[in-house]
């Protein structure tokens, strides 16, 4: 499976993230987030992200699901 690199942008109209690349390594798309992030010193570093998943579809869902927050047991605060 490949790794994809995301990147959202800072417009509220724009929330869908846009594909920036497709890697099979996982050094060489790690490297590219961390290139891009240098090169965009003003934007939130969440603004890229670095995904593994099966295609570009499922990426892209999995990016942009809501979670549910974990729910912290009354032993562990």
């Amino acid at each position: 499976m490949p790794y994809y690199v995301y990147r959202f942008s800072n417009e509220e109209k724009n929330i869908a993230p846009k594909l920036q690349a497709q890697h099979d390594d996982y050094k060489t798309a790690k490297q590219q987030v961390k290139d891009l992030r240098a090169e965009h010193p003003d934007e939130d570093l969440n603004n890229f992200r670095l995904i593994f998943a099966e295609s570009k579809d499922r990426a892209r869902i999995l990016l942009t699901t809501q979670r549910e927050k974990s729910q912290i047991e009354e032993w562990e605060t």
